[in-house]
């Protein structure tokens, strides 16, 4: 097997230059970039160097593969400004291939990168190479899908007329080729571009379209669900066969290999024997030879020399004894040599039956250690569990001071990196005089007591995604815990107060002013203030979702600073924003795991944009109906793909 080529210099540099890059950060979005782990750099140098060796051996098959892993790579570690320049990388090696298929999946990843961004142009020419593909290779299901996507961009960029007829072509293919699942958004975005022309008929129009075939869609996709779980049961018997007969299979392959190592040891022994035969035969004949020649020679000379017969006899007894002694030695010889090969090859067996065994004996030893260290983790990880369900309210205890709530929780490991945390709290004297001039300055309602039914001035509820997942991440989310109860309990009430003590907490408990340690976490945070009937929101990367009972949604972005994590700021001071609740409003507050899972049928990530989309829809339902359509449409998206990271979304409705 060739080997590629890997310069140890070139790596060294590379890797320096990695490293420098993310600990400067990239302001390039106004976002602060997250700094990369040592081992993903490790990891993208050693693909760039495959893509790069690849590329020389005019393998355009290998080298998109490894920009493409590079690029995947970027974008799960948030740096999705490199993730699209090796995306551009893996472009033209596409369309060199021919690869049309693949090539409009990375136009799309880049549009959605872009959009997720703010950068509505390159988005917007992104999406707009991606219809062009679709076109060329005639798939009207992904023309009508990439002509939404466009739409979606005109929208932003206030073109409403050039949306609508976008949509109006989406919507003939879609009708035509019965592509029922775009209908909902392709209807909402139509009553969504005439409302802003001020067409409010056709709008409503479409609206209503658009809840017809969503309640439709609903409908037969139930249906859909229990039909799939009988024939998941089938598809679980069938697969716990064919893992039996792989096992079998393996056994096979293992008795297969001992046979054919003795079968060499053995045509190894058999070769050497023939061997001998083969020179034993050579010499017989060349023997025969000699005494042929030597009879001819006797001949002649007898026959030449008929009168010194008696002389010359004496002298053949002589040369024959001679020859029988030569011949007999030759033979010993021979026999010698034979036995000492064949005691070579005995040797040699037994050695090598030797070491089969002590390999055995080594194999089952380590086989033995493995499974004792798999139980002896997998007890830990377990006992790790029962603590943190030990440590974390009962997520039921929510709705005993918010009915109307729910907590959509999924770890993708035995314990979570990802945490919600509730509390009540009283205002301090401080606090209670900015509210009495707040009220004087607004005339608030006064407090009647039937808003919510907690009986504390204030209740804070946060979600919480702490640095990586499983029991790394447990350990940030118990420091978390702890540390958002020790704030609270000292009266700390305002959210942008508790973050900026949590970012202290944080540094000081994991010593990073000493120490090389970047861990952090993202948090949104609400308070809700029941005299003034507010919801306080202060958020740390992530943000606040909340929709009116009339439909409006708003998305209050948090900061772009994590909590604890990079040392440029010493002192970090986060945004405080109020929100009066004058009509019933539905909150929700958020991880990035549920947006960021990849699926679909172009295995991209969910997406902020898709995720309002469906909260929209189901708002005014019931928080437990709204949690199962929750759970429901993310098994549907990441279908048989693997989780990526942990999940969390609290919804709760005030009125």
């Amino acid at each position: 097997m060739t080997q590629l080529p890997f310069h140890s210099s070139n790596r060294i540099l590379r890797l320096f230059l990695l490293l420098t890059f993310s600990l400067a950060g990239f302001q390039g979005f106004s976002q602060e970039l997250r700094v990369l782990p040592e081992s993903v750099i490790e990891r993208i140098a050693r693909l760039e160097e495959l893509a790069e060796y690849y590329l020389d051996q005019e393998d355009s098959q290998l080298a998109v593969s490894y920009y493409n892993q590079i690029s995947y790579t970027y974008w799960e570690n948030q740096r999705p400004d490199l993730a699209v320049e090796y995306f551009y990388k893996a472009a033209p090696l596409y369309r060199r291939l021919n690869d049309l298929e693949n090539l409009h999946k990375l136009y799309s990843n880049i549009g959605l990168i872009y959009l997720d961004m703010e950068n509505i142009p390159e988005a917007e020419k992104a999406f707009r190479e991606n219809l062009a593909i679709h076109r060329e290779i005639g798939d009207r299901k992904g023309i009508s899908t990439a002509l939404v996507d466009m739409a979606y961009i005109k929208s932003l960029q206030q073109d409403y007329r050039e949306a609508i007829l976008l949509l109006e072509e989406a919507l003939e293919i879609a009708l035509d080729i019965d592509y029922e699942s775009v209908l909902p958004n392709i209807y909402k975005q139509l009553s969504n571009n005439y409302n802003n022309l001020g067409n409010i008929k056709l709008g409503q129009e479409y609206l209503q379209k658009y809840n017809d075939v969503s309640q439709h869609i609903t409908r037969e996709t139930m249906r859909g669900e229990f039909e799939q779980k009988d024939e998941e049961s089938q598809i679980e018997i069938l697969r716990q066969q064919a893992d039996a007969r792989i096992r079998e299979l393996e056994m096979e392959k293992s008795r297969i290999e001992f046979q054919l190592e003795q079968d060499s040891i053995s045509s190894v022994v058999q070769a050497q024997e023939e061997a001998l035969i083969e020179q034993q035969r050579i010499e017989r004949i060349q023997r025969q030879d000699i005494e042929i020649l030597e009879n001819k020679a006797l001949l002649n000379e007898a026959e030449i020399e008929r009168q010194k017969a008696l002389q010359n006899f004496q002298q053949l007894i002589i040369y024959s004894t001679l020859g029988g002694l030569g011949f007999i030695l030759i033979l010993v010889i021979l026999m010698y040599r034979s036995n000492k090969a064949k005691q070579r090859a005995n040797k040699q067996l037994a050695l090598k039956n030797t070491q089969i065994e002590q390999a055995k004996e080594k194999l089952q030893e380590a086989f033995v250690k493995i499974e004792d260290q798999n139980f002896r983790i997998t007890q830990s990880i377990s006992y790790a569990r029962e603590i943190q369900r030990a440590l974390f309210p009962p997520i039921e205890n929510l709705s005993v001071y918010l009915p109307e709530s729910f907590i959509f929780f999924r770890p993708v490991d035995m314990v979570s990196g990802d945490f919600y945390w509730f509390k009540e709290a009283y205002i301090d004297t401080q606090s209670k005089k900015e509210l009495q001039e707040a009220r004087d300055k607004t005339r608030l309602p006064e407090k009647d007591g039937s808003w919510v039914p907690f009986q504390s001035d204030k209740f804070i509820i946060t979600a919480v995604d702490c640095t990586g997942h499983g029991v790394p991440g447990a350990f940030m989310s118990m420091i978390g815990y702890n540390l958002l109860d020790s704030i609270t309990n000292s009266g700390t009430t305002h959210p942008d107060r508790i973050l900026s003590k949590l970012h202290n907490g944080v540094k000081d408990a994991l010593k990073q002013e000493e120490t090389t340690n970047r861990d952090g976490m993202d948090i949104s945070m609400c308070v809700i203030n029941k005299e003034s009937k507010t919801v306080e929101f202060a958020g740390a990367n992530n943000p606040v979702i909340y929709i009116t009972d009339d439909g409006q949604l708003e998305i209050i972005k948090g900061d772009r600073m994590a909590i604890g994590g990079s040392h440029k700021r010493l002192e970090r001071k986060y945004t405080q924003h109020t929100i009066t609740v004058k009509k019933p409003t539905t909150f929700y507050i958020l991880t990035d795991g549920y947006t960021d899972q990849f699926g679909g049928d172009e295995s991209r990530k969910y997406s902020m944009k898709n995720l309002t989309d469906l909260l929209l829809s189901i708002h005014q339902k019931t928080m437990t109906d709204q949690r199962e359509i929750l759970e429901r449409e993310f098994e549907t998206w990441k279908g048989k793909g693997e989780q990526i990271d942990d999940v969390l979304i609290i919804g709760f409705k005030l009125r």
